[in-house]
C-alpha cells in the first residue's frame, strides 16, 4: 500500500512493508523521480522513529540527501512511528528479530521499488549498531554497499562522566527498567528521553551491550565481533560525533566502534563549537536542528559522492579487459 504526495520537485512516498508476523512496516521514500541516483537506507535507533531524519517542514538529513538526487528510504522500526501494531501491542522485540527479519524485509521492498539493494547506509545511535550487526550477519551485502555514515553510534558506553551516569546508568539502566517492568515498555516522551517508546526486551540487550558485553546476540549466540573480524572487508564509513555528547554518543566511544568493526576506510568527524562547528550539538539535534544543513550535512553529501566516483572507478578498473600481448597465433 502506498500514499503518494508531490511537493515541488521531491516526490514523497508512504510504503507498508508486510512481515511474517502480520506486522506493518511503515517506509517513507523520497526522491526526484526517474532521475534519482544511488538508493539509501536511513535507520534510527533507541527511543525515536524515521522523522528523526526528516520533518513536516521539509527538514531534515533525509531531505537534504534528496535533495542531491538520492533515493532516500527512511523506515520506522517495529512498533514505531506509523508502523503497526504500537509497541505496546506487542509482547517482545529483540536484536534478532530487527537483524534477521525487519532489516532484510526493508531491503527487499527497497529492491522493489528501485531495482537495488542500497547502497549507502546510514545509522543515527543505535540504527548504526543494527545496521552493523546485519552486515556482519550477512556478509555478501559488504560488498554491494558504497558506504555507511554514523550519526553518534556507539555500541559499549566507555565514557566515565556525570552524563554517562546520569544517562545510561541512571535514566536507562535503572528508571526506564522500572517503569517497563509497571507498563510493559518504555514511554520516550513521558520521560524525557526521546520521541518514542520502547521495548522491554530491546532496552535490555542494548544495556548489556552498552555496559560492556561482549558483541554476540543474547537469542542464538551469533558472534557479530568474530563475523566482522572475517571474510568480505568492511565498507567505507563515515562516522560523526558531537563533542558535548557525553551521555548517548560520546566522541571516545565512537571511536572505539570505528575500530571494532574492523579494518577499513573510516572517517571520524567530530562536531565542536570550539572548532569548526556552528554549536555544540547534542545525540539528536546533530540531525534535527536547522544549521545542520549547511554545517555538517555538506561533508556528509561530499564523502557520499566521493564514494560513489571510487567505487565507479574501482567497477571500471575491474571490467576493463587485459590487454593484447601483440603476437598473433600463426
Amino acid at each position: 500500500m502506498e500514499d503518494t504526495e508531490i511537493e515541488s520537485e521531491l516526490i514523497e512516498e508512504s510504503i507498508m512493508v508486510s512481515l511474517e508476523g502480520g506486522e506493518q512496516l511503515h517506509v517513507r521514500r523520497l526522491h526526484n523521480g526517474k532521475h534519482s541516483k544511488t538508493p539509501v537506507l536511513m535507520l534510527h535507533g533507541l527511543l525515536e522513529d524515521g522523522t528523526v531524519f526528516y520533518s513536516r517542514l521539509k527538514r531534515g538529513l533525509a531531505y537534504c540527501v534528496a535533495d542531491s538526487g538520492y533515493d532516500v528510504y527512511i523506515p520506522d522500526l517495529r512498533g514505531k512511528g506509523r508502523s503497526w501494531p504500537h509497541v505496546s501491542e506487542i509482547l517482545n522485540y529483540r536484536i534478532i528479530d530487527a537483524v534477521t527479519q525487519d532489516i532484510p524485509a526493508i531491503i527487499e521492498a527497497i529492491n522493489q521499488h528501485c531495482g537495488k539493494s542500497p547502497k549507502f547506509w546510514v545509522g543515527h545511535g543505535w540504527g548504526g549498531v543494527l545496521l552493523s550487526s546485519f552486515l556482519a550477519r550477512y556478509p555478501d551485502y559488504r560488498s554491494e554497499t558504497v558506504g555507511l555514515v554514523y550519526f553518534g553510534t556507539r555500541r559499549v558506553a566507555r565514557a566515565n562522566n556525570l552524563k554517562r551516569r546520569v544517562f545510561v546508568d541512571g535514566l536507562w539502566g535503572w528508571l526506564a527498567g522500572v517503569v517497563s517492568q509497571v507498563k510493559g515498555s518504555i514511554p520516550g516522551s513521558l520521560l524525557k528521553m526521546g520521541t518514542a517508546d520502547e521495548f522491554r526486551t530491546m532496552r535490555s540487550e542494548n544495556l548489556n551491550w552498552a555496559q560492556g558485553g561482549a558483541w554476540i546476540d543474547p537469542s542464538d549466540q551469533f558472534d557479530y565481533g568474530a563475523a566482522l573480524s572475517e571474510g568480505l572487508e568492511y565498507p567505507p564509513s563515515l562516522y560523526l560525533a558531537s563533542k558535548s555528547d557525553f551521555g548517548y554518543g560520546a566522541p571516545n566511544d565512537v571511536a572505539a566502534f570505528m575500530r571494532e568493526v574492523g579494518n577499513h576506510n573510516g572517517r571520524l568527524i567530530i562536531l565542536d563549537k570550539d572548532g569548526s562547528s556552528l554549536h555544540d550539538y547534542s545525540h539528536t539535534t546533530m540531525l534535527t536542528h536547522p544549521d545542520a544543513v549547511n554545517d555538517h550535512f555538506p561533508h556528509v553529501l561530499s564523502w557520499m559522492d566521493e564514494m560513489n566516483c571510487l567505487k565507479r572507478e574501482a567497477t571500471h578498473l575491474t571490467n576493463i579487459p587485459p590487454a593484447s600481448s601483440g603476437v598473433e597465433s600463426p
